[in-house]
């Protein structure tokens, strides 16, 4: 067993480390830190990538950055490469803590701060993970690289240059999920619906949310009325990530569902691009989370039922916009689903813009390296759940032989893309010797 190798007060000072890292993708909109030459990201995330090669570098690791597009650190010696993808960049933290998001502070044996379920906790234990192989004498067969992608949770503009770029692993993991294993992974459907119109409305406003794969947990209104005075609204929700909507609260639909009922007291002075905006939304989306409304719930006995979250929604003088995630099942194709979709939309005037599809992956659960990975884990928890399937979107679509493993525990609350992320130090130990394992069931 690994246990007695890994650096266990080093580990927790390496996530600290990186989740004090506010590493957030530059949006141009006041989102993130600014882009400089080999910062395409953004600063902070740069800086993420500088401080996670840094650590590699004192474990002994040989490291590159990638032209701050991606970053890799590796060790052990062969002509074979095993891949672990983690990721450094976050999704925005938003509001309402109750510990500062980038603290990094540990309260009744949790560590708190944004990024440490998804993925810098996971990433760290990647790092220690391999440092204890190593530092326990086993012959490592592999060269295994720890791969540093730093666009995740936007476009994937990482991978796209790796894949470019670096030599590809014949097999690996990613901890981005959850345990066992995971096998499977939902098509992502993401699109702008927008409505526009001739006339300005530099007076009326909708805002909410801050970004597609994230429900919403606030959202604002202020919409000119007929009398020259403003009908304002806020809302709080409960953010939760886009797979499960049923875990969050969307603050959208209570702001939208509240402007329609005022909407029928017909004294609304606000754009068309807005009222037609209102009433699709009232009549389509609601408060369903599966596409009912739209006629989209679709369901497979491979991965389970669609799920649907309206993510952002902006206005500006002619035009509003709503950004939609949907995770669909493995049975149904992109084109299917879209027609459904636009179909749904044309009666009120909006378009379908920014569309992109990622497609599902669905593999044998006899693969070989399932079985080590499922092995590494039985051996160190003695739990025999079963591999299974998710709605999220891991780095295992970028390479093939590569499965999400970990880190979220079966019968666990994942607290990823909400408030108060948090993982129990002791969880994030026992993680690190899980990846140990399967370090040595796979390169050795």
């Amino acid at each position: 067993m690994m246990k007695e190798f890994i650096r266990e007060e080093e580990l927790i000072e390496a996530a600290q480390r990186l989740i004090r890292i506010p590493s957030v993708k530059y949006d141009g909109k006041g989102t993130g830190y600014e882009k400089r030459e080999g910062a395409p990201f953004g600063e902070g995330i740069a800086k993420a990538l500088d401080c996670a090669l840094d650590i590699c570098k004192d474990l002994g690791f040989r490291t590159k950055n990638c032209n701050g597009y991606a970053g890799f650190a590796e060790a052990g010696e062969g002509e074979e490469l095993l891949g672990i993808l983690v990721h450094l960049d976050v999704v925005p933290e938003g509001k309402d803590w109750s510990y500062p998001p980038y603290g990094a502070e540990i309260h009744d044996g949790s560590l708190y701060g944004r990024g440490v379920i998804d993925d810098k906790g996971p990433a760290a234990a990647a790092m220690f993970a391999l440092k204890a192989a190593v530092d326990s004498g086993i012959v490592l067969n592999k060269r295994v690289r720890l791969i540093f992608g730093l666009d995740e949770e936007n476009d994937w503009e990482d991978m796209e240059y790796y894949l470019k770029n670096e030599e590809l692993p014949s097999a690996g993991f990613t901890p981005d999920a959850d345990f066992p294993v995971i096998y499977g992974e939902m098509g992502i459907l993401t699109f702008d619906l927008v409505a526009r119109c001739e006339e300005a409305d530099d007076d009326s406003s909708i805002a909410g949310g801050d970004a597609g794969n994230v429900v919403p947990d606030f959202c604002s209104a202020s919409i000119k009325l007929k009398d020259g005075s403003l009908y304002e609204v806020q809302e709080k929700g409960r953010a939760a990530h886009a797979a499960v909507p049923e875990k969050g609260d969307n603050a959208i639909s209570k702001v939208m569902e509240a402007l329609y009922r005022k909407k029928f007291e017909g004294n609304f002075d606000c754009s068309e691009a807005i009222c037609r905006m209102i009433d699709f939304y009232h009549d389509r989306i609601g408060f369903y989370l599966h596409g009912e409304a739209m006629g989209c719930d679709l369901s497979d006995e491979k991965t389970g039922r669609l799920t649907f979250n309206s993510g952002v929604i902006r206005t500006a003088a002619r035009e509003a916009v709503l950004s939609v995630d949907m995770r669909c099942p493995v049975s149904f194709g992109k084109d299917m689903i879209l027609e459904i979709i636009t179909e749904a939309v044309e009666p009120y005037g909006l378009i379908l813009d920014h569309v992109r599809f990622e497609k599902p992956i669905y593999a044998d659960q006899d693969s070989p390296v399932i079985k080590s990975l499922l092995k590494a884990y039985r051996s160190v928890t003695g739990d025999e759940s079963e591999p299974s399937t998710i709605g999220g979107a891991t780095y295992a679509r970028a390479m093939d032989n590569v499965f999400a493993f970990g880190p979220v525990f079966p019968g666990r609350e994942s607290t990823e893309h909400r408030k108060d992320e948090h993982l129990p130090v002791a969880e994030l130990i026992l993680i690190t010797q899980i990846y140990a394992e399967a370090i040595r069931e796979l390169a050795t």
